[in-house]
């Protein structure tokens, strides 16, 4: 009995998913079934399972009827119309729903389908572990489309088109793909300072973060006028103007925001650190190259201060000398060029160290032709030069008065008197200098005489910042020189190799007949530089 519950068990969920109606027919004489109403324990010879419309349908029967409780009976598969009475046989698995699979010349077969479902209700199909109501492993077919939860109804996988803002183009179809808009416009309306509306950035050790490039340029027949196109234009935002609380409590503005600010990445394990802004001039052809750095200051108005074209400031270090606020070099040629160039006046607050000095200007006798040069008159002390012509009074003497500030501002004073128009050997200093003054005697009366005396400095900064006439340079630049060339030693033995390797190889590199700087961007390069660092 228990296998012929068995039986009927795993065969009934097929015939159930493959009519639309199962009827239970009357069982023949001798079954102890009431009409169509089975009940638990109830036998029977037959059922049958009608297919409505069709004229065929399916009967399962029991061969040999056991008219005992205790009887135990096969039963078997087969059409109601004719055909052999074979024994259903197979097995199936806890979960999957059981299916008919066909016959063989003994046995009518059933087993697995790929349907299963879990204790939870999860249904699968084609795979056992389902993770959603219905989870399908594998490609699905439809032929009538799929229906929405808002009732709309998807007929193709494809889409008419997609709804999107400006930043994209095209309506998302094969014949108009989307892709980004050009030109970009990307703005964002956060309170949140800490976001930026694009943030790009590269794991790989050896790329770039982001590269840009323009147009070559053009010129506007019409108007003659060149376009020069940048790879990036930058602009900071407008400063706001901020009212105290009550009238007469002040105003406040707040500055305008940058218009680039780059940061250079960090070296590591004695490596040296990324540039914070590597800009190179563009190369030309017979026409003048690009500028590597450009920087004007901003304008302002209503009594505001300008802004200074180019700020530098030098990095920080707990040991030895800070960094350099600028470092500049003139580019190699025939003749090199300058370092600096400053058209107008040039302050300097602190020490001015140099190789040497001297003024140019047009030459005065042939100004549109030739220059004339001096050189700085040089001292190994802070040394002022003060110097005049008096004429003596009638008594061979004459008293010299020096500015008010003379005597704060000068110690150890040094004369030299040269009598005009006839000698004067006892001419001489009858008073040093006291009270911002000095006296000459001697000379013939109406006598006119040329003095000069020297001071060394004494103020403050000057006795803060003595000049040393000799010392040993650091052990960091030992070994290298000012001007190497003139020892005969090669260039990289410079000074400034070893206070900038990183900087020097990058120079290096960009000059004509040079090796051209590896291919795969900044962070190779600066790794190289790290190597020349070591």
């Amino acid at each position: 009995m228990k296998k012929r519950i068995l039986s009927i068990s795993l065969l009934l969920p097929l015939l159930m998913l493959s009519t639309t109606l199962v009827q239970a027919q009357s069982p023949a004489a001798g079954s102890s079934l009431d009409g169509n109403n089975p009940r638990v324990g109830d036998r029977f010879n037959y059922v049958s399972f009608i297919r409505p419309g069709a004229a065929s349908h399916f009967r399962l029967i029991r061969p040999s009827y056991a008219r005992t409780r205790s009887g135990a009976g096969t039963f078997n598969l087969a059409p109601a119309w004719a055909g052999p009475v074979l024994p259903v046989t197979g097995s199936g698995s806890i979960g999957k729903l059981t299916k008919w699979l066909g016959f063989t010349s003994g046995n009518s077969l059933i087993g697995d389908s790929s349907i299963f479902e879990d204790k939870a209700g999860l249904v699968g199909i084609g795979t056992t572990t389902p993770t959603s109501n219905l989870t399908v492993a594998g490609v699905i077919e439809s032929t009538g489309g799929f229906k929405f939860a808002d009732g709309t109804v998807q007929t193709t996988g494809g889409l008419a088109s997609i709804f999107h803002d400006a930043t994209l183009s095209g309506i998302g179809t094969s014949n108009s793909p989307l892709a980004l808009a050009v030109p970009l416009n990307l703005s964002d309306s956060s309170n949140n300072t800490s976001l930026a509306v694009m943030t790009i950035g590269n794991t790989h050790s050896l790329a770039d973060g982001l590269v840009v490039t323009s147009g070559d340029g053009s010129i506007i027949a019409q108007f003659q006028n060149p376009i020069l196109p940048v790879a990036v234009r930058a602009q900071g935002g407008q400063g706001r103007l901020i009212l105290g609380g009550g009238i007469g409590q002040g105003v406040n503005g707040t500055p305008g925001g940058g218009g680039v600010k780059a940061t250079g990445g960090s070296g590591q394990a004695g490596a040296a650190g990324g540039s914070g802004v590597d800009a190179s001039g563009g190369s030309s052809i017979g026409g003048p190259a690009g500028v590597g750095v450009s920087g004007i200051g901003g304008s302002t108005t209503l009594g505001g201060q300008p802004a200074a074209g180019v700020f530098g400031l030098g990095g920080d270090t707990d040991t030895g000398t800070g960094g350099t606020g600028i470092v500049a070099r003139g580019g190699a040629g025939p003749t090199p060029g300058v370092a600096g160039l400053f058209s107008g006046d040039v302050l300097i607050t602190g020490s001015l160290l140099k190789g040497g000095g001297s003024f140019k200007i047009d030459h005065p006798l042939d100004p549109a032709n030739r220059y004339l040069s001096h050189s700085f008159v040089e001292s190994p002390d802070m040394k002022n030069i003060y110097d005049g012509v008096v004429r003596l009074d009638s008594s061979g003497e004459a008293t010299v008065e020096m500015p008010e500030w003379f005597g704060v501002l000068n110690r150890d004073f040094r004369y030299l008197l040269t009598p005009i128009g006839a000698p004067a050997p006892a001419l001489y200093i009858a008073e040093e200098i006291s009270a911002n003054r000095f006296k000459i005697a001697g000379g013939a009366p109406g006598m006119k005489v040329s003095w000069q005396v020297t001071g060394i400095r004494q103020d403050a900064w000057a006795n803060a910042h003595r000049i040393p006439v000799e010392e040993d340079k650091p052990e960091q630049e030992r070994g290298y020189y000012l001007h190497p060339d003139l020892y005969g030693a090669p260039e990289d033995k410079g000074v400034e190799w070893t206070r900038y390797p990183g900087l020097m190889r990058q120079i290096k590199s960009q000059e004509p007949n040079s090796p051209a700087p590896p291919a795969q961007g900044s962070a190779m390069r600066a790794a190289s530089s790290a190597k020349a660092t070591q």
